[in-house]
Protein backbone atom coordinates (compact mmCIF):
# COMPACT_ATOMS: atom_id res chain seq x y z
CA UNK A 1 0.00 0.00 0.00
CA UNK A 2 2.69 2.25 0.77
CA UNK A 3 4.38 1.73 -2.73
CA UNK A 4 0.74 2.71 -3.95
CA UNK A 5 0.79 6.04 -2.35
CA UNK A 6 4.87 6.64 -2.78
CA UNK A 7 4.23 6.61 -6.61
CA UNK A 8 1.58 8.62 -7.61
CA UNK A 9 1.44 12.37 -6.87
CA UNK A 10 -2.46 12.78 -5.78
CA UNK A 11 -2.22 9.86 -2.56
CA UNK A 12 1.12 11.79 -1.94
CA UNK A 13 -0.79 15.37 -1.58
CA UNK A 14 -3.46 13.09 0.31
CA UNK A 15 -1.12 11.54 2.59
CA UNK A 16 0.95 14.77 3.12
CA UNK A 17 -3.20 16.73 4.29
CA UNK A 18 -3.94 13.42 6.25
CA UNK A 19 -0.67 13.84 8.68
CA UNK A 20 -1.70 17.73 8.81
CA UNK A 21 -4.80 16.67 10.21
CA UNK A 22 -3.46 13.84 12.39
CA UNK A 23 -1.01 15.79 13.88
CA UNK A 24 -3.71 18.47 14.63
CA UNK A 25 -6.07 15.99 16.39
CA UNK A 26 -3.46 14.48 18.34
CA UNK A 27 -2.16 17.80 19.89
CA UNK A 28 -4.46 17.18 23.06
CA UNK A 29 -2.94 13.55 23.52
CA UNK A 30 0.62 15.10 23.16
CA UNK A 31 1.56 14.90 27.00
CA UNK A 32 0.27 11.61 27.36
CA UNK A 33 1.90 9.99 24.54
CA UNK A 34 5.17 11.17 24.68
CA UNK A 35 8.77 9.83 25.02
CA UNK A 36 10.07 12.78 26.90
CA UNK A 37 10.99 15.13 23.74
CA UNK A 38 9.27 13.13 20.84
CA UNK A 39 5.61 12.87 21.13
CA UNK A 40 2.62 11.47 18.65
CA UNK A 41 1.96 14.58 17.19
CA UNK A 42 5.53 15.28 16.03
CA UNK A 43 5.36 11.73 14.28
CA UNK A 44 2.49 12.91 11.83
CA UNK A 45 4.71 16.18 11.63
CA UNK A 46 7.51 13.79 10.65
CA UNK A 47 5.41 12.18 8.27
CA UNK A 48 3.90 15.10 6.84
CA UNK A 49 7.58 15.85 5.89
CA UNK A 50 8.97 13.36 4.22
CA UNK A 51 5.50 13.16 2.34
CA UNK A 52 6.36 16.60 1.33
CA UNK A 53 10.41 15.61 0.65
CA UNK A 54 8.70 12.46 -1.37
CA UNK A 55 6.25 14.57 -3.38
CA UNK A 56 8.92 17.05 -4.43
CA UNK A 57 10.90 14.26 -5.13
CA UNK A 58 8.86 12.54 -7.38
CA UNK A 59 7.94 16.02 -9.73
CA UNK A 60 11.25 16.77 -10.27
CA UNK A 61 12.55 13.29 -11.43
CA UNK A 62 9.04 12.05 -12.93
CA UNK A 63 10.56 8.60 -11.48
CA UNK A 64 9.11 6.17 -8.85
CA UNK A 65 10.12 6.52 -5.37
CA UNK A 66 10.91 3.79 -2.99
CA UNK A 67 9.99 2.70 0.31
CA UNK A 68 13.82 2.62 1.22
CA UNK A 69 13.90 6.22 0.10
CA UNK A 70 10.93 7.80 1.60
CA UNK A 71 12.11 5.94 5.29
CA UNK A 72 15.62 7.73 4.80
CA UNK A 73 13.45 10.79 4.83
CA UNK A 74 11.49 9.86 7.66
CA UNK A 75 14.16 8.98 9.86
CA UNK A 76 16.03 12.07 8.93
CA UNK A 77 13.18 14.15 9.25
CA UNK A 78 12.68 12.43 12.89
CA UNK A 79 16.73 13.12 13.85
CA UNK A 80 16.33 16.84 12.96
CA UNK A 81 12.96 17.43 15.25
CA UNK A 82 14.32 15.30 18.07
CA UNK A 83 17.40 17.39 17.86
CA UNK A 84 15.12 20.53 17.64
CA UNK A 85 13.22 19.69 20.55
CA UNK A 86 16.39 18.64 22.65
CA UNK A 87 18.31 21.39 21.67
CA UNK A 88 16.09 24.47 21.21
CA UNK A 89 12.41 23.66 22.88
CA UNK A 90 13.40 21.63 26.14
CA UNK A 91 16.14 24.50 27.55
CA UNK A 92 13.68 27.56 26.40
CA UNK A 93 10.60 25.78 28.48
CA UNK A 94 12.98 24.95 31.32
CA UNK A 95 13.79 27.96 31.44
CA UNK A 96 10.25 29.69 31.30
CA UNK A 97 8.77 31.20 34.04
CA UNK A 98 5.11 29.99 34.62
CA UNK A 99 4.21 31.88 37.32
CA UNK A 100 3.72 35.30 39.20
CA UNK A 101 5.65 34.27 42.24
CA UNK A 102 8.75 36.15 43.20
CA UNK A 103 11.92 35.74 44.44
CA UNK A 104 12.32 35.82 47.97
CA UNK A 105 15.00 38.20 47.97
CA UNK A 106 13.10 40.52 45.45
CA UNK A 107 10.76 41.12 48.64
CA UNK A 108 13.40 43.34 50.27
CA UNK A 109 12.02 47.27 50.97
CA UNK A 110 8.28 46.09 50.43
CA UNK A 111 5.18 46.60 52.62
CA UNK A 112 3.61 43.91 53.96
CA UNK A 113 0.28 42.99 56.67
CA UNK A 114 1.02 41.19 59.27
CA UNK A 115 -1.37 38.04 59.62
CA UNK A 116 0.21 36.24 63.04
CA UNK A 117 1.59 38.84 65.64
CA UNK A 118 5.40 38.62 65.62
CA UNK A 119 7.19 38.47 69.06
CA UNK A 120 10.35 39.50 70.06
CA UNK A 121 12.07 36.61 70.15
CA UNK A 122 9.39 34.73 68.27
CA UNK A 123 8.62 34.19 64.50
CA UNK A 124 5.12 35.28 62.89
CA UNK A 125 4.07 36.11 59.70
CA UNK A 126 3.09 38.96 56.57
CA UNK A 127 1.11 38.48 53.71
CA UNK A 128 3.09 40.39 50.96
CA UNK A 129 1.11 41.68 48.10
CA UNK A 130 3.31 40.74 44.77
CA UNK A 131 1.70 41.81 41.59
CA UNK A 132 -1.41 40.46 41.28
CA UNK A 133 -0.87 37.15 43.95
CA UNK A 134 -0.44 37.40 47.95
CA UNK A 135 1.95 35.40 49.50
CA UNK A 136 2.45 34.71 52.93
CA UNK A 137 6.12 34.72 54.59
CA UNK A 138 7.28 33.76 57.96
CA UNK A 139 8.98 37.17 59.26
CA UNK A 140 10.97 38.29 62.37
CA UNK A 141 11.31 41.29 64.28
CA UNK A 142 14.64 43.39 62.27
CA UNK A 143 17.89 44.59 64.68
CA UNK A 144 15.56 45.61 67.53
CA UNK A 145 16.92 49.05 68.48
CA UNK A 146 14.13 51.10 68.98
CA UNK A 147 13.24 48.19 72.06
CA UNK A 148 10.36 46.98 69.82
CA UNK A 149 8.75 44.03 72.00
CA UNK A 150 5.76 42.94 69.48
CA UNK A 151 4.04 43.37 66.22
CA UNK A 152 0.60 42.65 66.78
CA UNK A 153 -2.13 41.54 63.95
CA UNK A 154 -3.20 43.89 60.51
CA UNK A 155 0.06 46.42 61.46
CA UNK A 156 1.47 47.80 57.90
CA UNK A 157 5.45 46.78 58.51
CA UNK A 158 8.60 47.34 55.94
CA UNK A 159 10.77 44.18 55.07
CA UNK A 160 14.36 45.31 56.02
CA UNK A 161 16.27 42.46 55.56
CA UNK A 162 15.79 38.54 53.91
CA UNK A 163 17.74 35.73 55.64
CA UNK A 164 17.36 32.21 55.45
CA UNK A 165 14.02 32.40 53.94
CA UNK A 166 12.94 34.97 56.90
CA UNK A 167 11.43 38.48 56.18
CA UNK A 168 13.08 40.57 58.83
CA UNK A 169 10.60 43.30 59.22
CA UNK A 170 9.89 46.88 61.14
CA UNK A 171 6.80 48.55 62.00
CA UNK A 172 6.06 50.84 58.92
CA UNK A 173 2.98 53.93 58.10
CA UNK A 174 3.02 54.93 55.07
CA UNK A 175 3.37 58.71 55.35
CA UNK A 176 1.97 59.75 51.57
CA UNK A 177 -0.72 57.43 52.47
CA UNK A 178 -1.94 58.44 55.49
CA UNK A 179 -1.64 62.41 54.20
CA UNK A 180 -4.14 61.33 51.22
CA UNK A 181 -6.76 60.29 53.81
CA UNK A 182 -9.08 62.88 55.23
CA UNK A 183 -10.31 62.41 58.44
CA UNK A 184 -14.34 62.41 58.77
CA UNK A 185 -16.29 65.16 59.76
CA UNK A 186 -19.93 64.04 59.78
CA UNK A 187 -19.90 62.97 63.24
CA UNK A 188 -17.81 65.72 65.05
CA UNK A 189 -19.77 67.44 67.29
Amino acid sequence: MLTTILEDPLYLQFAFAGCIALAILTLPLKDIISVGFYDISDFFVTGMIAFFITYGILLTNRSIVSIWLFAGIFFVSMIIIMLMNILVILPFKNRAENSSITSIYELEGKEAKVSIPITLNGTGEVIVSTGFTRVNKMAKIYDNTDGITDIPKNENVLIMDVRDNILYVLPYTNSIKTIGKPMPTWNKK
